[in-house]
């Protein structure tokens, strides 16, 4: 039995590339504006960049003591060796972020209320970096060693992750250690099969700027269940497997690889939203509705914010359609002479054609509100035949 730990800290420096990105799409280094139609500020196709003293040009803003996010990861595993050419290895992981990004929109009221301060500038998004995440994860992998011409993983992982990282769609620094060095152990081919990297990802602003604790929730990359089999046969390899076939049956049955990769999982979270702009502001897609309870894909659980207060549905409240991919591919070199070889591969995507939905439209005042926003690709065969020499 083999037993390995670490312990490890990743600063988030790429997060600087995407804050440049930002500020140099705005005065004075581009012109920008965010104006929100209405009767004091009329947008015409005549006059679409409307120049009004209540508007302010820039539309993002930085902490000036903005702090690069980290995460502190520590992991234990085991490792024991089964008969059968197998081999069994437990994972535990954990991750801490800490100081990751947060976006809001300063000096913004919910629809109906007054605003506490007509003076104040609004319009623009702030970003500061006082996030917090957590994440925990155990994991079980079955490897099964080249035997006979037969590989194979089987894993299957549980884990949560926890954040208030409102900005780059809850991806701060707890997903910063999952494609690190210490995410998964000497053998193992990752800890949960997520690609959330931070800095990247779509912008989620929070609702509410003076309560940024209502944006706490799950993360938007948590996967609770994920399970994963990758398995390789070739033939002709073993006793067993026709090492000993000759002339044409030996010619026509061995040195074929198949292989294929199965995926399940749960469902992705998803957040609710009321499709309205924040007032002061031409931004859409930030205030949701008002959780009455019930079900959390039907339209009934929800109504319109009540006035003069924001909704009370969660951040990352909805989970989403569940994935399943199953792919293979077979194939085998064709030894022509001792100058030319021939390649012969078929590859297939979502071999068994099942439709999985990415996600659900979750815009509550929308008529598909609870339905599939999108599938995923449908079956794909894909045959290449290379001469090499």
């Amino acid at each position: 039995m083999v037993v390995r730990a670490g312990y490890g800290i990743y600063y988030d420096t790429s997060v600087y590339q995407t804050i440049a990105v930002q500020m140099a799409q705005q005065p004075p280094l581009s012109k920008t504006l965010s104006v929100q139609n209405s009767a004091a500020d009329p947008l015409t196709l005549a006059n679409g960049f409307i120049a009004s003293p209540s508007i302010i040009s820039n539309t993002f803003a930085i902490d000036p003591n903005f702090h690069a996010g980290y995460a502190q990861n520590w992991q234990l595993s085991v490792q024991r060796d089964l008969p059968g050419s197998l081999q069994m290895t437990a994972t535990y992981l954990g991750i801490k972020g800490t100081r990751g990004p947060q976006e809001f929109l300063p000096n913004t009221f919910p629809i109906g209320a007054v605003s506490p301060c007509p003076a104040c500038p609004t319009g623009f998004d702030y970003m500061t970096s006082n996030g917090n995440s957590t994440r925990e994860a155990g994991q079980i992998q079955l490897r099964r060693r080249l035997h006979n011409g037969l590989t194979g993983i089987l894993q299957y992982a549980f884990s949560k992750s926890i954040d208030d990282d409102a900005a780059l769609g809850g991806q701060g620094a707890s997903a910063i250690g999952q494609n690190s060095p210490t995410a998964a152990s000497p053998g193992t081919s990752g800890t949960s099969g997520t690609s959330a990297s931070s800095g990247t990802g779509p912008l989620s602003v929070a609702q509410n700027w003076l309560d940024l604790s209502a944006e706490r929730g799950l993360s938007t990359f948590d996967q609770r269940h994920l399970l994963s089999v990758q398995m390789q046969y070739t033939t002709g390899i073993g006793t067993g497997g026709g090492t000993l076939l000759s002339d044409w049956k030996g010619a026509l049955f061995k040195e074929w690889t198949f292989a294929t990769t199965v995926t399940a999982g749960s469902g992705l979270p998803e957040t609710p939203v009321y499709l309205a702009p924040v007032q002061g502001t031409g931004v859409t897609g930030t205030i949701r509705p008002e959780y009455i309870g019930g079900s959390s894909l039907s339209s009934a659980s929800y109504i319109a914010p009540l006035r003069a207060q924001w909704g009370s549905a969660g951040r990352d409240t909805i989970t989403g359609p569940a994935q399943l991919t199953l792919n293979a591919s077979m194939g085998r070199i064709f030894r022509v002479s001792d100058r030319f070889n021939l390649d012969l591969r078929i590859d297939s995507t979502n071999a068994l054609n099942h439709v999985t939905y990415t996600a659900w439209d979750t815009i509550w005042n929308s008529t598909q509100f609870g339905l599939p926003a999108a599938a995923n690709t449908m079956r794909s065969l894909q045959t290449t035949l290379r001469l090499r020499f």
